[in-house]
């Protein structure tokens, strides 16, 4: 069948919607939502100051594309189908594909060293495979000197490229840590170079991008004549500014690419529909790896491989110099989304979370709040069986466990997961969807959506009833089964999991206002929706959203409303501390601020004021032009967290970016002290040399 294509573009003044027809409805409502999905983008890039993006979708036979905004700022060339953004890393999985059809051919082994391709490549203290590098468990380290590595003007071949890191020590034994790396994609450039006996480029043209019909994917090249190239942007404050020339040829097959949304989308599509690759080989590249440890990566070979609202969803992201990029695919529903857009350090994902749910009519992800602190265990158990067994249900009419295993499993989460002792039973449940602890949500999980199935429940609906009522439906069902016929929760757990899917069954449908009036407004109009109910939504994301939007706009006032109302409606959460903490931060009330964001450690210690997130809030800050507030969030986190290594020196990095030269140097000592190995350490060690700080004392 003839495939149906819908391009557009809208730049200020002009709208030229595409609509595409799709099989299940009738095209004037697709074309509707498409028309709110224009507004919404419109609103989107306005907040984000977004100069251009270019969004699209593919379903069976149905493709639609469109560009928004401006390619080209200073002559207003408008975005479109056509343009052609830097992919950066959503290169990694069409590496991962060649690598995989070498494999079908023979010419490279998974699990032989990297030397029998890459013989330049130096024999490190450890052997690192091609299977290793492919889910970055290889020890293969990550820039230790961004200021030298990240910002190469110079072009690059494979050699020059490698020998970048060549000489880089293993930070780990391959196999035991998960340390993404462009660099590890690099050396899986050289080795498909040294299977094929091709140039990365020619070979990616002949057997990937061609088969394919990817005509407008090409390796970037300053130098080269580009169709349709697309001009990148960063923020300094809420100005615009070009984005910094860099060659990314230093990054060829990890990063080092040129595409067009068409062309993402046809990448996608023709992975799940086994166009360049066997079944096996797809099934082997969308299997989410583990460390020997066994704990899970959620990182396949070239893919980052999560359940999304219960679905089944490959996916990949994509960071540089000028843009932004991302690729979401479910293979099971035949649909692939592409977004790319032409600004630095903005987080395209809520483009692909909206344009899905205007194609599918379903909620991307139900966001539910628990407000009893006894019953929050039962939900991230209801969650976590959802989520993995609704997802493997999607992929696959398998059973995942005999039904030994499973009642061994049911037995396990009786005992364990809904025990008194609540400190060993969160880690039980932290462990629950990984091999090292039995995969027991997995196991369980799946039994569920395999037993609803075949009672003649539609597992599609799950995708707006979401965890509690996955639960709830099959506590009942097993209820009601003849004895032993089904495994069983402990009774606690299902009368738990039955009142609180009868709250959220009368709350759910209360949906975050289209154009949210004033804070008290809100404040009243939700106060008063979720009084005595024990689920309901949880809105923290669209009120942080409100809160950064206030802020920017310089209304400390109603920023601070904001994030008060999130603490006021969601006590227990962390994310509404933390969004408060953060809120105070940026007002100036910085030991009210850190009283807040204890309480958020308080509410979960790898959550929303971790390290990790407080590092992650800082470097939006920073994307966005405001490196001075950034500073004060990482100040404010070595407050919390003075034993992490990481947080030091990205404070270093900040404090070099604000030209105080002996701060930074004192930061990265500080880095250095706590953490002689951390991965940043060689960097740290070259900067303090590069600032004038004595070099003494800075050996591992």
């Amino acid at each position: 069948m003839q495939s149906s294509k819908y391009y557009g573009f809208a730049g200020a003044l002009a709208l030229l919607c595409g609509v595409a027809q799709a099989a299940s409805e009738p095209a004037s409502a697709l074309a509707a939502r498409l028309a709110d999905f224009d507004g919404w983008v419109a609103q989107r890039m306005a907040t984000q100051r977004l100069p251009g993006v270019t969004i699209g979708f593919s379903q069976g036979d149905v493709e639609w594309v469109k560009g928004y905004g401006y390619a080209d700022l200073e002559n207003r060339v408008p975005a479109t189908a056509r343009s052609s953004y830097r992919l950066a890393s959503v290169t990694k999985p069409m590496t991962a594909v060649a690598v995989l059809q070498l494999v079908e051919q023979g010419k490279i082994d998974l699990d032989a060293p990297v030397q029998a391709y890459v013989p330049y490549f130096p024999v490190k203290a450890f052997p690192v495979t091609v299977r290793q590098l492919l889910g970055h468990l290889g020890g293969i380290d990550a820039y230790r000197d961004s200021k030298v590595e990240q910002h190469f003007k110079e072009h690059k071949d494979t050699r020059q490229s490698i020998a970048v890191f060549a000489q880089f020590d293993l930070i780990a034994e391959p196999g035991t840590r998960f340390r993404y790396t462009s660099y590890g994609y690099n050396l899986l450039g050289a080795v498909i170079e040294g299977a094929s006996g091709e140039s990365y480029g020619g070979y990616m043209r002949r057997h990937v991008w061609g088969p394919l019909g990817m005509d407008a994917t090409v390796m970037d090249d300053p130098d080269a004549v580009i169709a349709h190239r697309v001009r990148g942007y960063r923020l300094d404050g809420q100005e615009w500014k070009n984005s910094e020339f860099v060659d990314i040829s230093s990054r060829f097959s990890a990063g080092g690419t040129r595409s067009s949304v068409p062309d993402m989308l046809a990448f996608g599509r023709g992975v799940h529909e086994g166009k360049i690759l066997s079944a096996a080989s797809v099934a082997a590249m969308v299997q989410p790896m583990a460390t020997r440890a066994g704990r899970l990566t959620n990182y396949g070979m070239g893919w980052e491989i999560l359940p999304t609202g219960g679905r089944y969803a490959i996916a990949h992201s994509g960071q540089q110099p000028e843009t932004v990029t991302y690729l979401y695919s479910f293979p099971s529903r035949k649909l692939t989304i592409a977004v790319a857009a032409n600004l630095e350090r903005i987080n395209p994902e809520a483009f692909v979370q909206r344009l899905f749910e205007v194609v599918t009519g379903e909620p991307w992800q139900l966001k539910t709040y628990i407000a009893e602190a006894g019953a929050q265990r039962a939900y991230q158990v209801a969650q976590g069986l959802f989520e993995e067994g609704r997802a493997h249900a999607e992929r696959t009419d398998q059973a995942y466990a005999d039904a030994a295993a499973t009642r061994e499993v049911f037995l396990q989460i009786n005992r364990q997961a809904l025990a008194p002792d609540a400190r060993a039973a969160r880690a039980f449940i932290e462990a629950a969807r990984h091999p090292a602890g039995g995969s027991v949500f997995l196991v369980a999980g799946a039994s569920m959506a395999e037993a609803l199935r075949q009672s003649g429940a539609d597992l599609d609906t799950y995708s707006r009833g979401g965890a509690l009522a996955f639960a709830r439906d099959y506590v009942l069902l097993s209820q009601g089964a003849a004895a032993g016929t089904l495994p069983r929760f402990d009774p606690a757990f299902e009368q738990a999991i039955v009142v609180l899917a009868a709250s959220w069954d009368r709350t759910a449908a209360i949906a975050w206002p289209a154009a949210p009036a004033s804070i008290p407004a809100l404040d009243s109009q939700l106060r008063a929706a979720f009084r005595g109910q024990r689920a309901y939504p949880d809105f923290v994301p669209e009120l942080l959203e409100l809160a950064q939007a206030s802020a920017g706009r310089g209304e400390s006032e109603a920023a601070l409303a904001a994030s008060g109302l999130a603490v006021a409606l969601y006590p227990l959460s962390d994310r509404a501390h933390a969004l408060q903490g953060l809120t105070l931060l940026h007002a100036g009330k910085r030991e009210a601020a850190l009283a807040a964001l204890r309480l958020a450690l308080a509410r979960d210690p790898l959550g929303a004021a971790s390290p990790a997130a407080l590092n992650l809030e800082a470097y939006r800050l920073k994307g966005s032009g405001a490196v001075a507030q950034g500073m004060v969030v990482l100040q404010a986190a070595v407050s919390l967290h003075p034993r992490d290594a990481n947080l030091q020196d990205s404070l270093a990095e900040f404090y070099v970016e604000q030209g105080l030269r002996p701060q930074a140097v004192e930061a990265y000592r500080q880095a250095l002290q706590l953490d002689p190995r951390y991965p940043g350490a060689v960097g740290a060690r070259a900067a303090i040399i590069r600032l004038g700080g004595e070099t003494k004392a800075l050996a591992p």
